[in-house]
């Protein structure tokens, strides 16, 4: 019978090398900085287990060193966007704070055309809480556009979907969800009467496209600053100042800055407080 295949010749094969792992504390630096210096985001107190979890991420990726990883990031967008979802998993609530939306109203019952960002917006629930807030409670309310941006992807993603556990709507009324939910399973799903005043994008705060989406009568930027330093937290702030109209307002969180923000003055109200841009 003839052989139509014939047997390898075992001394003629190639040993196989095996990848070895090099993972440099001076290379994971400079990506550290780089992804402070893009994104504003500093990981330095927290800098062994961010490094664990890129370690991780480089390896799932068949990468083997920091070097090698910061090399491919700059090179694979998909890649860059898939390790930034990775940083940025965060976790949200419907009215989170909702006493600083009772300050929404006087702004909204003054204009017809009310245009707001949410810088972050992760999944969409406090871009959403704005919307049933504001349609609850303030006249004038038909004309809001509501921009929720954020450099996560997925959470993005999650937002435009428009669907949510159980959990995330607990500190929602239940007349609310009744009115604004519909329920699937045991997931809820937004209503088309809010979701149509919201636009969500990935967006990285520090990129000029930012600047196409026009001027923002408010800005609501909550617990984001707080993984950014100091000279990042200042640069932020002066972005959100020229993003607002003249006495636009922004709402920060507690623990976002220690420090008087310039080109700002502070009002405090009832149960809340907000800047307001200066006229300058």
């Amino acid at each position: 019978m003839l052989r139509f295949f014939r047997r390898r010749d075992k001394s003629n094969i190639e040993p196989t090398v095996a990848k070895t792992n090099s993972f440099d504390g001076n290379n994971a630096d400079i990506l550290l900085n780089d992804i402070r210096d893009e994104f504003g985001l500093d990981y330095t107190k927290q800098r062994d287990i961010t490094l664990k979890k890129v370690e991780r991420f480089a390896l799932k990726n068949s990468i083997y060193s920091f070097i090698e990883l910061e090399k491919k990031l700059k090179m694979d967008s998909h890649l860059k966007q898939s390790f930034i979802n990775l940083l940025t998993v965060g976790e949200t609530y419907f009215y989170r704070e909702s006493a600083l939306f009772d300050l929404l109203c006087d702004t909204v019952n003054d204009n017809r055309d009310f245009k707001i960002l949410c810088a972050p917006s992760s999944s969409g629930e406090e871009a959403y809480s704005i919307g049933i807030y504001l349609k609850e409670h303030c006249k004038g309310s038909q004309d809001i556009n509501i921009v929720g941006i954020d450099i996560n992807s997925e959470s993005i993603k999650r937002a435009k979907e428009g669907i949510y556990t159980k959990r995330s709507l607990s500190y929602l009324p239940d007349n609310l969800k009744i009115k604004y939910f519909e329920q699937i399973g045991d997931k809820y799903r937004i209503t088309n009467e809010i979701k149509t005043l919201t636009d969500f994008r990935v967006q990285n705060i520090f990129d000029s496209s930012l600047f196409t989406y026009g001027k923002f009568d408010i800005i609501f930027c909550r617990n984001m600053l707080i993984y950014f330093n100091e000279q990042k937290k200042r640069e932020t702030l002066e972005i959100l100042r020229k993003l607002l109209k003249r006495d636009g307002k922004l709402f920060l969180g507690h623990a976002d800055i220690a420090f008087m923000p310039e080109g700002y003055k502070k009002v405090s109200k009832n149960r809340g407080s907000y800047f307001v841009r200066d006229r300058m």
